[in-house]
């Protein structure tokens, strides 16, 4: 037995299903070829960031592969890579942790307990997609560090083409129980839109005189605060720093997607993108769009199938 078949043997000795689940799908991974040389190491580290991380990872090249992409990996530079018509497209996959989210969120309340009424920490959420997304960006375009010095991205080094499409590819599923409450955000849209366009929570208009309901719609919510009170900005694509993002994927696909459980699948497209993601090529369940309309931009959502 290799050294993750019996790290999975003891993380998961109590649940065999999920062992079962998980062992399968790593065997996959491992005879696709996509590993990185420390991969072995890390996804048995215990630590949670590496094993959602790496797990993030087999299942976003299970879904790929599903597809009939044929995936490319090195240990430097984005996770994967593959080719459409001809030009490279890249996919890097990030599982952001659950830092500044309440304690009581992040596990499912014992049945034995009284019923609970907890706060629904929707800002909070937001703000892990917001970190993950910028993470990703700057690891495409480069950033200065602490003490200054800058940090060369996947295009200064010359790893991600000029003229290639790049991916930032979210699973939530570090952020709370149940992972249907990960997908979608207090917009009743998916949190991979929030953390790209200025939408917040639905609001009503009322006629002063009649009292009557005459307009509901999406309010606007360019920021949202951080736990230091500092502006968090949520109109990311329609910020030319972001340009060299294509599109954000976004899931919630964690454990359960590796044991059969459908996980809904989301790609939102970048209207200022330096190389436009073709439409339609990631599977996903959603897909939106942001089209400009002069003065403003038209979010709307292409009906995939």
């Amino acid at each position: 037995m290799g050294q993750v078949e019996s790290y999975l043997e003891r993380r998961f000795s109590e649940n065999r299903r999920v062992r079962e689940c998980l062992t399968g799908l790593f065997k996959r991974y491992d005879e696709w070829g996509l590993k990185d040389t420390k991969f072995d190491t890390d996804f048995t580290s215990g630590r949670d960031e590496h094993f959602f991380g790496y797990l993030w990872e087999m299942l976003l090249a299970s879904h790929l592969k599903g597809l009939g992409l044929d995936l490319q990996s090195k240990d430097e530079g984005p996770d994967f890579c593959f080719l459409n018509e001809g030009r490279k497209i890249w996919v890097e996959a990030v599982c952001p942790g659950p830092e500044g989210l309440p304690d009581d969120w992040l596990v499912l309340p014992d049945i034995r307990e009284p019923v609970r009424v907890r706060d629904f920490p929707h800002e909070q959420l937001l703000l892990r997609w917001t970190a993950a997304l910028k993470e990703k960006k700057e690891k495409l375009s480069g950033h200065a560090q602490r003490r200054g010095n800058w940090r060369p991205g996947y295009l200064e080094t010359g790893i991600v083409g000029i003229d290639d499409p790049y991916v930032v590819a979210v699973s939530a599923c570090r952020l709370g129980l149940p992972s249907f409450l990960l997908h979608e955000g207090i917009s009743e849209l998916p949190y991979a839109v929030e953390a790209a366009f200025p939408v917040g929570p639905i609001e009503i208009v009322i006629d002063r005189d009649t009292m009557e309901i005459v307009d509901q719609r999406l309010s606007y919510r360019r920021i949202v605060k951080n736990h230091n009170g500092a502006d968090v900005p949520t109109d990311n694509f329609l910020n030319p720093d972001y340009s060299g993002v294509s599109a954000i994927l976004g899931t919630p696909a964690g454990i359960n997607a590796a044991c059969g459980e459908n996980s809904p699948l989301v790609v939102v497209h970048n209207p200022l993108a330096d190389n436009p993601l073709p439409y339609e090529i990631l599977g996903a369940d959603q897909e939106y769009v942001a089209e400009d309309r002069g003065d403003y931009y038209e979010l709307r959502e292409i009906r995939n199938g």
